[in-house]
């Protein structure tokens, strides 16, 4: 079990879904998010905010207009990309198996032959009892949040990660 640096801190990790939602809601470059962006990048040092090598892959293969988010991970890489350890992948495999026909799975990868990230994290998060952060529907039965109650798995989206990480904004009182 990898250890953190401040014992009770909660180590949250980061699907490809929240990563583009964080970027396309609260810009990097708006003044206005700036205290969203310190306090992840204040987390990723200490390993409290983290994600797989599966999503690096998927943010690198993603056709999308947008590629802050590639230089955003590359820069933080060496404490925010970690590598899916044996103990997640075995986790992750009855996981693939119960959700094989469900739709949880995207076809055209599968067609290809293409990991996807998301059995991976639910295996990584399920082994080390991390917090598993994602935009996906919190209604539909075949995306990450049903399947995360289903293994016991804490899962939250970016708003939520807000609020437990005690962000808000306030508004400037005049004089």
């Amino acid at each position: 079990m990898e250890l953190n640096f401040y014992e009770n801190e909660t180590i949250y990790v980061v699907d490809t879904s929240a990563l583009i939602m964080l970027e396309y809601t609260y810009k990097y470059d708006n003044p206005v998010f700036k205290a969203i962006w310190e306090e992840i990048e204040d987390l990723i040092p200490i390993g409290c905010f983290r994600t797989i090598d599966f999503v690096e892959d998927e943010i690198n293969n993603y056709e999308g207009k947008e590629d802050f988010l590639k230089k955003w991970i590359r820069k933080w890489k060496k404490h925010l990309v970690h590598k899916t350890d044996t103990a997640s992948i075995t986790a992750s495999i009855p996981i693939i198996n119960e959700e094989f026909n469900t739709g949880f799975l995207d076809s055209k990868k599968q067609a290809q032959g293409k990991e996807e990230a998301d059995p991976y994290l639910l295996g990584y998060c399920k082994t080390h009892n991390y917090v598993l952060i994602t935009n996906e529907s919190k209604i539909k039965l075949n995306k990450i949040p049903a399947i995360a109650k289903k293994n016991g798995i804490r899962c939250i989206d970016i708003n939520d990660f807000l609020k437990e990480r005690g962000l808000r904004m306030q508004r400037k009182k005049s004089e």
